[in-house]
């Protein structure tokens, strides 16, 4: 069976089976937002009501604001979206990974991405006390026992960069490589949910704070060396056409059933969720097209409400398109003037259609 169908309108839907986990991270929202976090699973019910609807994506990634191990019935519902011809991934702190071990090699789960932040004194200070070294001895065995049993099993590690933990990079990517993962990429501190997270933060300027180049540069040498993919984080501040969630082919469900375009929109809080910036906070509406207590997922996601917000996305990318098409034509005085003409209407089509009012100050939106 093939689990990369080209022709599936999404190309991942991810859904929060538990907004629950084994930890109290300093840099989770969940921290600073306690008070108003609220606790629950995915349901069998709920899982019932999506389960036709699972073939709209390439790609089906069981996380969201919560560790997805908890959940007694991940395994069972892994495997009906590895039936529905679908890719399946998990993000895990990697508390419960040994335990979970013998599902996982079962061989419906085709990505593992371990999300980490630091490799020493800095992960157990801003992860809760996890053992970095004890992650990166599960991730091994996990890996050598999916070698021994033919599985196509990627594990990767996400490295969530602060101010504090860019020294530790190296050392990671290092451990990372001799444990046998396949990848590490490094992510920006983009969800900021109080002046703590501001503060920790690498990208607060118009740039990446230049004490972190030193120790990219080496990472990559590393890298090289060791054989390990590595993906840096992005390096400035720069207008995209979309976000890398880019919702006209990405979306969110969250464990009590709202869908919605992406985590950073549906929190699971009581209330408005705080966004904050350098210059203060601003305090966002959650965005959702609709639940699937009330309509078919399918339903949702052909709404009205799910058309409008990505109206802007689209115009953007569409002007992208032409002003591109027009740079593979012939070259000719009278191609450059349509050049000219196809990037002014780009221009043109990019201040007069901004992203939507949600996303204004998201660090992804910027480019981050």
């Amino acid at each position: 069976m093939s689990h990369r169908t080209g022709n599936r309108p999404f190309r991942a839907l991810q859904i929060e089976v538990t907004s629950r986990c084994t930890r109290f991270c300093k840099i989770c929202p969940r921290s600073d937002l306690s008070n108003a976090w609220r606790y629950g699973d995915f349901s069998k019910e709920l899982w019932k009501s999506i389960a036709p609807d699972l073939q709209l994506a390439e790609h089906i990634h069981l996380q969201g604001w919560g560790e997805p191990l908890l959940h007694p019935m991940l395994p069972v519902w892994a495997a009906e979206a590895f039936e529905a011809g679908c890719s399946v991934g998990i993000t895990t702190n990697g508390d419960l990974l040994s335990d979970a071990m013998p599902w996982l090699l079962e061989g419906n789960i085709n990505l593992i991405t371990l999300s980490v932040a630091g490799a020493h004194k800095n992960h157990i200070l801003m992860r809760d006390g996890s053992q970095f070294s004890q992650l990166m001895y599960s991730a091994n065995e996990l890996i050598q026992r999916s070698c021994e049993r033919g599985l196509r099993l990627k594990v990767q590690l996400s490295y969530l960069l602060t101010k504090s933990n860019a020294n530790e990079l190296p050392e990671a990517v290092r451990m990372a490589a001799d444990a046998g993962l396949d990848e590490v990429f490094v992510i920006h501190l983009d969800c900021r949910t109080s002046v703590f997270h501001v503060d920790h933060s690498t990208c607060n300027d118009m740039a990446i704070q230049k004490n972190v180049d030193p120790y990219l540069k080496e990472v990559k040498k590393i890298a090289r060396r060791k054989r390990i993919y590595f993906r840096g984080p992005a390096s400035r501040q720069d207008e995209v056409l979309a976000c890398a969630l880019n919702p006209m082919y990405f979306s969110f469900i969250t464990w009590d059933g709202k869908v919605g375009p992406c985590t950073y929109l549906l929190l699971p809080i009581s209330g408005p969720i705080p966004r904050y910036t350098e210059s203060g906070v601003r305090y966002v509406k959650p965005v959702s097209y609709g639940s699937i207590k009330e309509k078919p997922l399918s339903r949702l996601l052909s709404s009205e409400v799910r058309k409008r917000f990505i109206h802007p996305f689209q115009k953007r990318l569409e002007a992208e398109k032409k002003f591109l098409k027009q740079i593979d034509m012939e070259a000719s005085i009278r191609a450059l003037r349509r050049i000219e003409l196809a990037n002014e209407e780009r221009e043109n089509t990019l201040v007069n259609t901004p992203l939507p009012d949600a996303c204004e100050g998201c660090l992804k939106a910027q480019g981050w």
